[in-house]
């Protein structure tokens, strides 16, 4: 399933990757020593990981934003467990005055994942009330990726999914309640709702949430609908969450199989893992998916590889 992020446009629908990037400005300068870095230390933007600790800790709120950035990118070159260190230090930059330094912040702790368990309260309290809907959005991510399934994360999608007047802020609702799994029945009916909502991925969203929890024949309209959506993003989410919902339900394989064919190479990527993580009861799938052995798009021909290989199995 493609990975969600709310864009930082006021659209919904359409989720992409944004990492504000704020100028460092005098970082150089706010650090105090010059200690070198140790021989085991990973780097960013040629600084070593403790260069960007000591900038978050004493930086203006432009560097200290920075430095959240490049834990950021730390963590995704070598793993959560590298940014433990700074941990704490994120946690008290999400008091800060400055959106942009709030919002990097949320994103690097949604990278760091359960270790940060610690920042749990302050992200609900700025997904629920911060003024900034991007650092809304990021918080509920964040918590999507710390504790999805914490009755308190639960309680507040709910109310988020029926209140935020942001789609992206209630897009990030969705998404965690879909990784809440069984913990989300509590807020079903905000979920029904939501499956009815004017964003047609938060309407994606919900349905899996509600077809995890066993209301197959309620979700699968809304994800067949998703999987139809003129925005690629959309059907790449939908055809995903479908393998999910409906992994052995014969109305999923054949629109699946139609998706093979879609004009964006992640729809039929999508498309592709999901019969392949259906299965033997995905075989009529075998046949388009070996006309993908020579799609133009290298992930799209190993995906159509792979689905292959596990529907024969």
């Amino acid at each position: 399933m493609p990975i969600f992020d709310p864009t930082s446009t006021a659209g919904g629908g359409s989720m992409g990757v944004t990492i504000v990037r704020v100028a460092a400005g005098l970082a150089c300068l706010v650090l105090t020593g010059g200690t070198p870095a140790r021989a085991d230390e990973p780097f960013w933007n040629s600084r070593p990981l403790s260069h960007w600790v000591g900038v978050l800790q004493t930086g203006d709120p432009a560097a200290r934003a920075e430095a959240a950035c490049g834990l950021t990118e730390i963590a995704l070159a070598h793993g959560a467990s590298a940014i433990l260190p700074a941990l704490p230090h994120l946690i008290d930059a999400l008091h800060a005055d400055a959106a942009a330094l709030r919002l990097a912040s949320t994103t690097a702790l949604e990278q760091a994942g359960p270790p940060a368990v610690a920042a749990v309260p302050t992200l609900l309290e700025l997904f629920e009330h911060d003024p900034d809907a991007d650092v809304r959005a990021h918080a509920g991510l964040a918590l999507t990726q710390v504790a999805p399934a914490d009755a308190a994360v639960v309680d507040a999608c709910g109310r988020v999914l029926g209140r935020d007047a942001d789609a992206r802020v209630r897009q990030a609702a969705a998404a965690s309640l879909v990784q809440a799994g069984p913990a989300s029945a509590v807020v079903q009916p905000a979920l029904h709702r939501a499956m009815s909502d004017g964003d047609a991925t938060v309407r994606v969203f919900a349905a899996a949430a509600v077809g995890q929890l066993g209301e197959t024949s309620a979700a699968l309209p809304v994800l067949l609908a998703g999987l139809t959506h003129e925005d690629p993003a959309v059907r790449a989410e939908a055809a995903g969450l479908l393998a999910n919902v409906a992994p052995a339900h014969a109305a999923a394989v054949a629109p699946l199989i139609s998706a093979l064919a879609d004009d964006d190479a992640q729809v039929r990527q999508a498309a592709a893992e999901a019969l392949g993580q259906i299965g033997q009861p995905a075989r009529p799938a075998i046949q388009p998916l070996w006309r993908l052995i020579h799609d133009p798009n290298e992930a799209v021909r190993e995906s159509a590889l792979r689905a292959i290989r596990r529907i024969r199995d």
